[in-house]
């Protein structure tokens, strides 16, 4: 039988939650632990096959557990508990090993579901249940956490120091700043330790929003990685004609839906795109961030990219909520290497919800540094129409 672990430092939550999940007990037993590190002694001591733990507790909260956990049990999943979610957030959090992330209050039939899913998850031959650095930066950009990482494996060892949620500094080596934090990002395999801050001040030597960076290291990753990859397919499935060849534009979109022609139709919307100066990629996302279509003749890992993208459009739009000016529908990154553009189309009478009938897309376009910004965005206005035809 599989054993769950469930810590966080409020005992009656936890004495309900052991109530709760009573009923699951041919399924799966429950362990619990008030804080981290006495996670870390029962983990020690005992089989465990899925975590399921806070963030905020004393003596060690949930992101150093975390951060352990993804060294010495890579291939454990987990769930996050928090009172800081949003169904935005909780949808697009992504984080590959982090099975859920569940808002408290906790509903105990959403927390057994997620359990068997990622007990499921477990159970499959090959699943890596570890996440990465980027991914577990964005956690900790969730909970505004100021914290000093050391990131180690094999054959690098560095620093990042975060700062309310935002990376101030890196370092690896002799390198320092935003190089030694792409450096980092580019590892595998690593090890996360959480550091005592030092009594000085750490020089602060990053100043770009956390997602900026995120997007310029997976640019910089993609490039390392189709530089070293053979240009020879090991499998081709059909081979092009010279003509097709010379056009080809590496769209993709999916043709299994019944409605083949509608797409076929969005994927000539997509190509007119690429009569944009500087054009990259483009892809189109449903509002929890899954990716309907694409043209990318960068060779990006568009749906990553598209996913980070994502996140920062659905805060953006809930921060201008809050700020009663209107949901806002686009958002402009200006990275070193590239313009990210994320448009929002919502034709739903209430902008923050979906509709029936209703297109309701988020487009996600990269464009080089040189690009002609301006002929892009007013080309993706012209033809946003276009696309959501393919969605209502």
């Amino acid at each position: 039988m599989h054993n769950v672990l469930i810590v966080d430092d409020e005992t009656r939550l936890l004495e309900s939650i052991e109530a709760g999940l009573a009923s699951y007990k041919e399924s799966f037993g429950v362990l619990t632990a008030v804080n981290g590190h006495q996670a870390i002694d029962i983990l020690q001591r005992q089989k465990i096959d899925l975590l399921v733990t806070d963030l905020r507790m004393p003596v060690m909260d949930g992101f150093e557990l975390l951060a352990h956990v993804s060294g010495a049990y890579p291939f454990m999943p987990s769930i996050v508990m928090t009172a800081f979610a949003t169904p935005e957030i909780e949808d697009k959090v992504n984080i590959t090993g982090i099975s859920k992330l569940l808002e408290k209050p906790i509903e105990f039939e959403r927390l057994a579901d997620a359990i068997l899913d990622g007990l499921q998850q477990e159970s499959k031959e090959g699943s890596v249940a570890g996440f990465s650095l980027a991914n577990f930066l964005q956690l900790l950009s969730l909970e505004q956490k100021t914290c000093l990482l050391n990131i180690k494996n094999n054959r690098t060892d560095g620093y990042i120091y975060l700062e309310t949620g935002e990376i101030a500094a890196a370092v690896t080596g002799e390198t320092k700043g935003e190089e030694a934090l792409f450096k980092l990002l580019a590892c595998e395999n690593i090890r996360i330790t959480f550091k005592k801050l030092p009594q000085k001040r750490i020089l602060k030597t990053i100043d770009k929003p956390l997602m900026a960076l995120l997007m310029e290291g997976m640019s910089r990753i993609d490039e390392a990685t189709s530089l070293s990859a053979d240009p020879i397919p090991a499998v081709v499935e059909q081979e092009p004609t010279p003509a097709s060849a010379a056009n080809k534009s590496e769209v993709t979109s999916d043709q299994s839906h019944s409605g083949g022609e509608i797409m076929g139709k969005l994927d000539d919307t997509l190509n007119k795109l690429r009569d944009i100066e500087g054009f990259m990629a483009v892809g189109v996302f449903t509002p929890n961030g899954e990716m309907a279509a694409q043209v990318n003749i960068a060779n990006l890992k568009l749906a990553e990219i598209g996913s980070l993208a994502n996140d920062v459009l659905l805060k953006a739009q809930k921060a201008t909520d809050v700020m009663n000016v209107g949901r806002g529908q686009i958002v402009h990154i200006e990275a070193p290497k590239a313009h990210v553009i994320a448009r929002c189309y919502n034709e739903a009478d209430d902008f923050s919800q979906s509709q029936a009938g209703k297109a309701h897309i988020h487009i996600i376009m990269l464009l080089a540094k040189d690009a002609n910004l301006a002929m892009g965005k007013i080309k993706l206005d012209s033809l946003i129409t276009e696309v959501a035809e393919a969605f209502r």
